[in-house]
């Protein structure tokens, strides 16, 4: 789950917009660790299974899962309504990934409903949206070239 997800990003991304889309996927990292963190630190859930011996938490869904299916949504149809893609992402990402998680272990649900996550999800995903919408994606200029 930690590599595959990312030779299949390699494979099919659009070259042109890689940075751009790819900028989107390190934002959906960043917000599902801060919220994987904040779940875990209030006992909402749990990892039993340590997919790396120091490490607390799975990275494996958050860091390669969640941000490679996000991005790949964003780069395909980019005209496509984005919250019909947001609830498919939220929908996969909480009624089937989460719970496949739970069936072999990688996961245990205490004190959260899976219906949570899919709001969380589907707001991430609309959030990476607008990112990645978003002009400011320019050459980097040096400031004698801007005179």
């Amino acid at each position: 789950m930690m590599i595959v997800p990312w030779v299949i990003w390699l494979i099919l991304r659009d070259r042109k917009n890689s940075a751009r889309i790819f900028s989107a996927g390190l934002l959906i990292m960043i917000m599902s660790e801060i919220f994987d963190a904040i779940g875990v630190s209030f006992g909402k859930w749990s990892y039993p299974v340590k997919v790396i011996p120091i490490s607390t938490v799975s990275f494996s869904f958050r860091l390669s899962v969640i941000p490679v299916f996000a991005m790949l949504l964003l780069q395909y149809k980019p005209h496509f309504n984005p919250y019909i893609k947001a609830i498919v992402f939220g929908g996969l990402g909480a009624y089937v990934g989460l719970p496949l998680l739970d069936l072999i272990d990688l996961h245990k649900t205490i004190d959260w409903s899976l219906t949570y996550s899919f709001f969380v999800l589907t707001l991430m995903y609309l959030i990476a949206h607008w990112f990645s919408r978003r002009n400011s994606f320019e050459e980097i200029k040096n400031n004698e070239d801007r005179h």
